[in-house]
């Protein structure tokens, strides 16, 4: 396998709304959140956020983010439109344009890349581009004129969904990865991708069909399944991934220079870096409180602030860690 990250780029909305803004406005939502939690829980929550403003769809939909930060991507791999043969979109939540069947059908037309393979999936949610990277490794290693693959998000929640609680505040973004075949100077070579499910978590977080019989959709939270399910086991379950990734490879988690992880909240990040026994500067700095947590968007993100603001090094170990609905946890390892 000699399949490399070529590139990762983003797009944002250009308006953006306070975090306390959205609790007021979903104030039915967010006292049902926290409803069945003690006081100082919901405290603990509130404060442990980490998140000021997040970003959100008006002028700009879903769709124009997907294809701008797939144009971005693009140009920075310096690979043309016309050379992509794989198109994957892994968009959970596609908002307003959720009347486009697959955003890879359409941005293969709109970039011009009219020959390309284009796979869509609904599932995943913020660990949506380890699935997406897997199934892009598992296709360019079984077919040869597989060479060059695209990989986009947007998502955005339904209207009056962005509170997540008692988990976090949606924010909206589009992401998109390039990867290649071959060239060592294209970017870091991925080492492997691994993915776990646990179906029976599934409607911990779903989508579902609004009450009012509508089209419109909603985004239901169960707090005491994730109180009492998922907590048990969210954090145990990157250890497992972790761990079976770096023994593949013969590797401990102290040889990772870069960890990259997802923007959910000041207090999941903090969960995450005390189960692993991390020192908190290992996992990569993140513009999370300006930004907001922007679903499968969050680890390009990361990334390509990192890249941008410091750079890599030949030889320097990354390793990327999300999970998000479904229930789907998963970790990724590349080296530059």
């Amino acid at each position: 396998m000699n399949i490399r990250i070529a590139s990762m780029a983003y797009a944002l909305p250009p308006d953006s709304v306070d975090v306390r803004t959205v609790m007021l406005e979903e104030k039915s939502r967010v006292e049902a959140a926290l409803a069945p939690l003690s006081p100082k829980m919901r405290s603990r929550i509130i404060e442990g956020l980490g998140l000021e403003r997040v970003r959100v769809c008006r002028s700009l939909q879903p769709y124009d983010l997907a294809r701008e930060a797939a144009g971005r991507a693009l140009d920075q791999a310096g690979v043309a439109a016309r050379d992509v043969d794989l198109i994957i979109d892994f968009v959970t939540l596609p908002g307003k344009d959720g009347q486009y069947l697959s955003f890879a059908q359409k941005l293969s037309v709109d970039l011009g890349a009219e020959t390309s393979l284009n796979l869509s999936y609904r599932v995943g949610g913020c660990g949506g581009l380890h699935l997406a990277i897997k199934n892009a490794l598992a296709l360019m290693n079984s077919d040869d004129s597989l060479k060059t693959a695209l990989l986009v998000t947007a998502d955005s929640p339904p209207e009056g969904s962005r509170s997540l609680l008692p988990v976090t505040i949606q924010g909206d973004a589009g992401s998109a990865v390039v990867l290649t075949r071959g060239d060592s100077s294209r970017g870091p070579l991925i080492l492997g991708a691994e993915v776990a499910m646990l179906g029976y978590l599934h409607d911990a977080i779903t989508v579902i069909r609004s009450a009012d019989g509508l089209d419109s959709m909603t985004i239901r939270v169960d707090p005491a399944r994730i109180e009492n399910e998922l907590m048990p086991v969210y954090y145990l379950n990157f250890f497992r991934l972790i761990g079976k990734l770096l023994e593949r490879h013969s590797l401990r988690l102290d040889d990772i220079d870069h960890i990259v992880y997802s923007n959910i909240s000041g207090t999941d990040r903090s969960g995450f870096v005390k189960s692993l026994g991390l020192a908190e500067e290992r996992v990569v700095s993140t513009g999370m409180a300006k930004y907001g947590h922007t679903f499968a968007s969050d680890l390009v993100i990361n990334y390509a602030d990192l890249c941008r603001d410091r750079g890599l090094r030949p030889g320097e170990w990354l390793l990327f860690a999300s999970a998000g609905i479904g229930f789907t946890w998963g970790v990724t390892l590349a080296r530059a």
